[in-house]
């Protein structure tokens, strides 16, 4: 069997697969399947297709290798063992190394924990950082806002995080006091930067002032009252205190002591001019201020909304309207405005981010309700409704999956008669989302969902028209499982270890011995991970089987067969004429399933074991390298035995060529070299140190031949011989064309 390995590429980006082509030629005389497997000890991850692929006797094939590295995998070079597998001899199988590089992929995500908090002079947040990439990052930690009135300091302000893992900081933020005014949501940039890898997330601090505006407002308004209280005094006493005007109206304007006749016939005597039994006018009303009062709710809560001014227009006898006093709503959408001149009123509702309406619910002035202010009296339960303009949502969900899956994002609003979903969006490729058209003022709640993953939630608040950013949300993964059974030669096994290592961490549990003999399932197992599973028990060879595990996925009916016995076989490679050869691929036919393994390559090189092997049992062992003549071994194991000793000597199985490519005697570089025996053509180049020469290792023995080309230069071809362990020397001339 001969195998050429594509150039491997310049490097593997995590998570984007790469193609390696690997051509295959049979050299057998009968029909072979021929299986590409690598050892994935390394974390790369491969598929091969096709998976067998069926060769005649001299044809040749391609099998492509997909490579990818995981997102996690550590950035480096790897030397990866590339076997070749024959399925009609596999003496002939063969093993390539394949050097690959994992280019550096930095990446890291950015998390606050709370985002929004409330004080009166400062707020701490937790900064949680993590390395989603494959180098170390030196991570740097900084915050600032727009309007530069908060002080940011994060400590530690520089994290070292590896790959992988997290690290935290805590960010102080703190603003100058403030006496008095309304609460003031400050919002502040933080940015993690590491080189080549940068996280942006964002945290709010709502800070009250020393004295709270409910009992700023009482203080105004008693205030207020009390300068109107003292001018009204003052003036009641000036007009009570004074000779009231009087005026005398006829007998008959009012009703009288004395019977009508007799009032007439004094009237008319000439006596009195007034009428007898008139009553003098006096003590004119003098008017007061009035009190206008009422609640304004929010159209998308049905609750009160503070913060919305509230202007008083009276009505002049034209219809005109002049502003006369104003207000603003309280937190829970009281107001009251005392102190107005009896007569017709006009109310006109206003903020920003609202639309403008006259009470009740008008757009425009003339469309407003009349409301009538009386001395001295209080005008209140006047309730109105105003409209917050839509705002929107925006935000990132993080999952650590690349692509990241599509997530589910529900809103729901906290207040309001309706708790009815207002909207539901899915995250983009990117993992973001946006939400507009929500309904303002409100407070809701975020839901974020998706295959495999547990539940995450968040909750905005929005002011009216607010287009709000919200902090990332990270999910989690649910919980997966590993369930099946396992079974010996006469039907399923209890009592046997099973053991799942993943990330460093290991879960165990163990088949039962009655009941569900032989079944086993691993719960709580952390996802996304690759999972590699071993299965052992006395008397039985030990299995170990690899396996995906999705977010929340719950594999079953894993089912493994352990096959019976405890003899074990061990021995020495040695190569012929040298020291031990490692690397050695050692298979044994016979077993109920092929069983392989390969020398060591350190500690004690050229020796291997293999062990769990049924007995009593009759095996054939065949120790094979790239490069060397396969050997075969026959081997009986007695009940409970083990052979040691059995050990084999290589000899090399194929040869080289090491010639010269001359012109007018002297060697020449830059020619291109090409090798072939009827099969696919191998080439070179010679090179210029020493000058002209050339080489070309692991050739089966064979005829080959061997031609020489360059621009301006007649090609020369000759035929050489390769034996087994040999070299050929071959010597090209080329002579110059015209």
């Amino acid at each position: 069997m001969r195998v050429q390995l594509e150039e491997p590429p310049d490097a593997l980006v995590p998570g984007e697969p790469v193609h390696v082509a690997v051509d295959v030629t049979n050299g057998l005389p009968v029909i072979d399947g021929v299986r590409v497997v690598l050892d994935n000890a390394t974390g790369l991850e491969w598929t091969a297709e096709p998976e067998l692929l069926p060769l005649f006797p001299d044809t040749s094939g391609t099998v492509t290798v997909t490579l990818t590295a995981p997102p996690g995998l550590a950035a480096g070079d790897y030397r990866l063992p590339v076997q070749v597998r024959s399925t009609a001899e596999p003496a002939a199988s063969t093993v390539r190394f394949l050097p690959v590089q994992v280019q550096p992929s930095p990446s890291l995500t950015l998390e606050t924990q709370p985002s929004d908090r409330t004080g009166k002079h400062k707020a701490s947040y937790a900064l949680i950082c993590r390395n989603t990439g494959n180098v170390p990052l030196e991570v740097d930690l900084a915050a600032t806002d727009t309007l530069r009135v908060l002080t940011c300091r994060a400590e530690p302000a520089t994290l070292s995080v590896p790959p992988g893992e997290e690290a935290r900081a805590t960010l102080t933020v703190s603003c100058k006091r403030r006496i008095f005014g309304n609460e003031a949501a400050h919002r502040a940039h933080v940015v993690a930067a590491a080189p080549q890898a940068q996280a942006e997330t964002a945290v709010t601090f709502r800070q009250r002032p020393l004295v709270p505006r409910g009992a700023r407002t009482v203080v105004l308004l008693a205030t207020i009252v009390a300068v109107w209280a003292t001018v009204m005094v003052v003036a009641l006493n000036k007009a009570l205190n004074s000779n009231p005007p009087q005026k005398v109206v006829p007998a008959s304007f009012y009703a009288s002591s004395q019977p009508s006749n007799a009032a007439f016939n004094s009237s008319t005597a000439g006596g009195d001019p007034t009428p007898a039994g008139a009553v003098p006018k006096s003590g004119l009303d003098v008017a007061a201020g009035g009190t206008l009062a009422g609640v304004v709710d929010a159209a998308s809560t049905g609750s009160g909304v503070g913060r919305i001014t509230v202007q008083a227009y009276a009505l002049e006898p034209g219809g005109r309207a002049v502003l006369q006093a104003s207000t603003a709503t309280a937190a829970d959408g009281t107001w009251a405005i005392p102190g107005l001149l009896p007569g017709p009123y006009r109310i006109e509702l206003s903020a920003q981010g609202f639309t403008t309406e006259w009470y009740p619910s008008s757009p425009s002035e003339s469309g407003g309700r009349t409301v009538q202010v009386h001395g001295l009296a209080k005008t209140g339960h006047l309730h109105a409704v105003i409209q917050g303009l839509p705002g929107s949502i925006t935000g990132t969900v993080v999952t650590g999956e690349s692509p990241p899956p599509t997530v589910t994002v529900t809103v729901t609003p906290v207040q309001g008669a309706s708790t009815r979903p207002v909207a539901t969006v899915t995250t983009t490729s990117a993992g973001t989302y946006s939400v507009t058209g929500v309904p303002t003022p409100g407070t809701y709640n975020l839901s974020f969902t998706a295959a495999g993953y547990q539940v995450g939630s968040d909750t905005e608040v929005l002011s009216g028209g607010e287009h709000d950013i919200a902090n990332s949300v990270t999910l989690t993964a649910q919980p997966g499982s590993i369930s099946g059974t396992v079974t010996g030669g006469s039907g399923p096994l209890g009592g046997v270890t099973v053991t799942a290592t993943a990330n460093g961490s290991t879960f165990k549990t163990e088949t039962p011995t009655s009941g569900a003999v032989g079944s086993f399932t691993l719960g709580n197992l952390p996802s996304p991970a690759t999972y590699l599973l071993t299965f052992s028990a006395p008397g039985y060879g030990t299995d170990t089987v690899a396996q995906q595990l999705g977010p929340g996925q719950a594999l079953t009916k894993l089912d493994v067969q352990l096959s019976g016995g405890a003899g074990d076989i061990s021995g020495t490679v040695d190569a012929s004429g040298g020291g031990p050869l490692g690397g050695v691929t050692v298979t044994v036919t016979g077993a109920p399933k092929p069983l392989s393994t390969q020398t060591l390559t350190a500690g004690t090189v050229g020796s291997y074991e293999l062990a769990g092997l049924p007995t009593p049992g009759y095996y054939t062992l065949t120790f094979s390298l790239a490069g060397y003549t396969s050997v075969t071994v026959p081997v009986t194991l007695g009940s409970g035995a083990s052979a040691t000793g059995i050990d084999a000597t290589l000899y090399p199985a194929n040869g080289a060529l090491a010639g010269t490519v001359d012109a007018a005697g002297s060697g020449i570089a830059g020619a291109t070299i090409t090798v072939t025996d009827g099969g696919p053509p191998l080439t070179t180049t010679s090179t210029t140190d020493p000058a002209g020469s050339f080489s070309l290792a692991g050739l089966a023995p064979g005829t080959y031949s061997v031609t020489a080309t360059l621009s301006g230069y007649q090609p020369d071809t000759v035929q050489v011989t390769v034996v087994a362990g040999g070299t050929a020397t071959p010597t090209l001339d080329l002579v110059a064309t015209g």
